[in-house]
């Protein structure tokens, strides 16, 4: 555990006492009490929802338009045990042809063209190529109702590419 979640933690347990130190031995209303006690655990809720963001946990935002892949794992669909499937990326974004600072964990829906895909792109990465992977839309297919309902619809397609020779001033 590192200093700042030990920090917050103790913050998060001095302002619970405070809080229980005022609900208690407060002259409020009841109702004031209790909306009080309401607000607190409102309030632990979303701190706790934002900082699984700070700490790491991959976001289920859409993936940048172009960046660069790191690594992948691919949680196949298993219909016995009830899951539904995700891919996580490991990525850099590439706003405006530049590097973003630093790299982002997304998960997305199992697909299985997708999942082609990364198995390509890892198996190029292993062999010492960089990838360069772009966000498609989807080409629209008229389908029946039950393939709508299959595993990992999402709206795009992954592609990926070999990073190319950096080009060389003249001599």
């Amino acid at each position: 555990m590192n200093e700042v979640l030990l920090g917050l933690i103790l913050a998060y347990v001095f302002l619970t006492a405070v809080l229980m130190l005022a609900v208690i031995s407060g002259r409020l209303h009841w109702i004031f009490k209790l909306t009080l006690v309401l607000l607190a655990l409102v309030f632990y809720w979303v701190s706790y929802q934002g900082w699984k963001q700070a700490q790491g946990w991959p976001t289920d935002a859409d993936v940048p338009e172009q960046f660069l892949m790191h690594y992948a794992v691919v949680e196949e669909p298993d219909k016995e045990k009830g899951i539904e499937g995700s891919i996580f990326l490991w990525l850099t974004d590439l706003k405006g042809q530049k590097l973003a600072e630093e790299p982002r964990a997304y998960r997305i829906p199992y697909d299985q063209a997708t999942h082609t895909n990364i198995q390509v792109a890892m198996k190029d990465i292993r062999n010492g190529s960089v990838q360069l992977g772009q966000r498609s839309p989807k080409p629209e297919k008229p389908e029946s109702v039950e393939g709508k309902k299959a595993f990992g619809e999402h709206k795009y397609l992954l592609e990926f590419s070999d990073l190319p020779d950096p080009a060389l001033p003249e001599k």
